[in-house]
């Protein structure tokens, strides 16, 4: 909870929204990190990189989609 705390301010940037409409989805936050049992795929290696909460919360873009999926109500927000 706490590395998703320091996230806030800038997912926040993104719209006009205030801190206590976005704290209530911050408990909710789901994100899809299960890896099937043969992992080493390089296809799901890429998904992980390329579509991963980090990557995301790395650009202003990855920001803007996390927040757009918040907002739309999705239960998983990044892979």
């Amino acid at each position: 909870m706490t590395s998703l705390m320091r996230f806030v301010p800038k997912l926040l940037s993104v719209g006009n929204l205030t801190t206590s409409s976005f704290i209530g989805s911050v408990y909710e936050t789901s994100v899809r990190t299960i890896i099937r049992w043969h992992f080493p795929r390089p296809s799901e290696r890429k998904r992980i990189v390329r579509h991963g909460w980090k990557q995301r919360m790395s650009t202003p873009a990855g920001r803007r989609i996390l927040m757009n999926r918040i907002l739309k109500g999705r239960h998983v927000y990044s892979h």
